[in-house]
């Protein structure tokens, strides 16, 4: 582990802390990791007399910049996010574009795990934490899609049938099940943990409103995007309180990705070149 994974290490620590606490990661945290990381890259090019370097590091840049842009836009990161992961372009340099093609990739792939444990860590935390608020929700929901239910089951013993004839759709079976599991805790989550009524004076900007809030003539529009300065301008000048949705923030599980590339990377390249062999 060299000197970028613990120059990183320490900035995603500082930001999963304000992510916790603020949901939003600082801008001039994210600019320092950007600034520090190509800093470091451009001296050891001069410090090796080999600016080979810098033309890898102007690629990864650009890779992790579409890559970016991709989760942002797809609706996967918010800014912040999207932002740090930019910054962190210099840890992936390799000695190659191909080698840091791979470091990308292998570091994504843990992004996405770790991000998926960090969430559903932090989901079940918050519903140990409002038990009695949450069943009460997942009660409502169940009632209010008990229609639909009798479609779920005719899938389900479709999905049995078949699953005597081909083993594959076990694993179709498992799959289906997870995921409708997975969607109705999370829309429950939502619904009854992270929907709440802040007072305008408190929105920030990034917040996302529940719902479209008429402002006099003017109407604040629910974007995935988030409120924007002239937003929240209107909004503090006449309305006491909004419902915003909270997001589970997503930093620590940027923490657990890179934690795990330093520990796991070549284990993982190992795996991955015993699958393509």
């Amino acid at each position: 582990m060299n000197f970028l994974f613990w120059f990183f290490l320490i900035g995603i620590v500082v930001a999963s802390l304000q992510d916790l606490k603020r949901r939003e990661v600082d801008n001039w945290l994210n600019y320092l990791l950007l600034v520090g990381g190509a800093g470091f890259l451009a001296f050891s090019a001069v410090f090796n007399w080999d600016f080979k370097i810098v033309l890898i590091g102007l690629f990864g840049f650009v890779v992790m910049f579409a890559l970016g842009n991709l989760f942002y836009y797809g609706r996967v990161f918010a800014g912040g996010d999207a932002k740090l992961l930019i910054a962190m372009f210099a840890l992936f340099v390799g000695g190659s574009i191909v080698g840091t093609l791979q470091n990308i990739g292998v570091f994504v792939i843990f992004l996405l795990l770790g991000g998926a444990v960090w969430g559903l860590v932090y989901g079940v935390g918050l519903v140990a934490m409002n038990l009695d608020k949450f069943a009460k929700v997942l009660r409502e929901d169940f009632k209010k899609y008990k229609k639909c239910s009798w479609l779920l089951v005719l899938l389900l013993v479709i999905l049995v049938v078949l699953s005597f004839l081909n083993n594959l759709f076990w694993l179709i079976l498992i799959f289906v099940i997870v995921i409708f599991i997975l969607m109705v805790f999370a829309k429950a989550l939502e619904s009854s943990l992270m929907i709440r009524k802040i007072a305008a004076s408190d929105l920030r900007e990034g917040d996302w409103l529940v719902e479209d809030v008429r402002v006099s003539k003017r109407l604040v529009k629910s974007h995935w995007e988030g409120l924007t300065k002239e937003d929240l301008v209107l909004l503090r000048k006449f309305h006491k309180k909004v419902l915003i949705k909270e997001g589970i923030p997503f930093v620590p599980g940027f923490l657990i990705a890179l934690i795990c590339y330093g520990v796991f990377r070549e284990v993982l390249f190992e795996l991955i070149r015993g699958f393509l062999v």
